[in-house]
């Protein structure tokens, strides 16, 4: 059954946020790609793929193709039209939530969005990424988008809109911490126990902004395992699954403690058996194909949760 429970200004929160956060995660590692790009002494044998296979549809072939092409990509992910998951089009579908929820978003917040549309809409911006301005403007959009969380969070009311663009956020943000890890370990068949050194893994980190911390917590330490203890089970890192998932579960707490309707039990007590399936994995103890099943099991059930919550709140019949 349909429930009409929330107006539409709840699914153009839940969006706007959720856009907006898959545009962060996608200009921090295309930044991160880029910069090491010019490192020629590292063995890079990926390129840009794991950032073209998430974010993008093209085709392998194409992917294979491109993954080394620097100008190719910086265009397709920053500025394409056709590409629909281009941080441009994503801007506008951004902005398009915003404009139908603005009796919920703050004038600062609005102001930030509309000038970056109007940045991302500038007729020489694709002639400049060819140019040696392309840095600054990665740069740049990275700033513009520290910005706008910073803004989101100083300004924002805490009602309801903010649990559901929190929600829609972290949703967002686990699916590529899910995604990125995945692509940097089923090239080496998900092997806990092997070699790969501190450089295999710093593209992994610094596209989710855990180098830093990496380095603070797990010195002179086995990589392969320790950086599946950060990414996947550190409550102390934002953007690691367990991290995430619990904010997740904070949010629907907070929009579920007032509502006694069947289906929100029910999606509720969906996601509790997501959230536990990894918050209860013994990572110590973790098998190359348990950690396997974990990514992708997680990640199947959270593309579920996030469609059945789109459903019982968003419908309109």
């Amino acid at each position: 059954m349909k429930v009409n429970m929330l107006s539409r200004v709840a699914d153009g929160m839940f969006w706007l946020n959720r856009y907006m956060e898959r545009t962060d995660g996608m200009l921090l590692t295309l930044n991160t790609f880029y910069i090491l790009s010019f490192d020629k002494e590292t063995n890079d044998s990926q390129g840009y793929k794991p950032l073209l296979e998430y974010y993008t549809d093209l085709s392998m072939e194409q992917i294979n193709q491109m993954q080394y092409d620097t100008n190719f990509v910086l265009k397709y992910i920053i500025c394409d039209s056709p590409n629909h998951n281009s941080v441009k089009n994503l801007v506008i579908k951004a902005r398009e939530n915003a404009r139908g929820s603005q009796d919920k978003i703050t004038k600062e917040l609005w102001e930030h969005i509309n000038s970056l549309y109007h940045f991302m809409n500038s007729p020489d911006l694709p002639k400049k990424l060819e140019t040696s301005d392309a840095s600054n403007i990665i740069s740049k959009l990275n700033k513009d988008f520290l910005l706008y969380n910073g803004i989101l969070q100083v300004t924002m009311p805490r009602g309801l809109g903010w649990c559901f663009s929190s929600i829609g956020k972290h949703i967002e943000r686990c699916l590529q911490t899910i995604s990125l890890t995945q692509a940097y370990y089923a090239p080496i068949q998900y092997n806990l126990d092997g070699n790969e050194d501190l450089l295999y893994w710093r593209r992994l980190l610094l596209s989710l902004s855990g180098y830093e911390l990496y380095l603070k917590s797990y010195s002179n330490i086995p990589h392969n395992r320790k950086v599946v203890q950060q990414v996947i089970f550190n409550r102390d890192f934002a953007h690691s699954v367990i991290y995430t998932l619990e904010l997740i579960d904070t949010y629907l707490n907070n929009l579920f403690k007032d509502n006694n309707l069947s289906e929100a039990r029910t999606l509720h007590n969906q996601f509790g058996r997501l959230k536990s399936s990894v918050e209860f994995t013994d990572y110590h103890h973790l098998t190359n194909k348990e950690l396997e099943d974990v990514l992708n099991n997680t990640r199947t059930q959270l593309i579920q949760f996030s469609t059945d919550f789109s459903k019982l709140f968003f419908s309109y019949t």
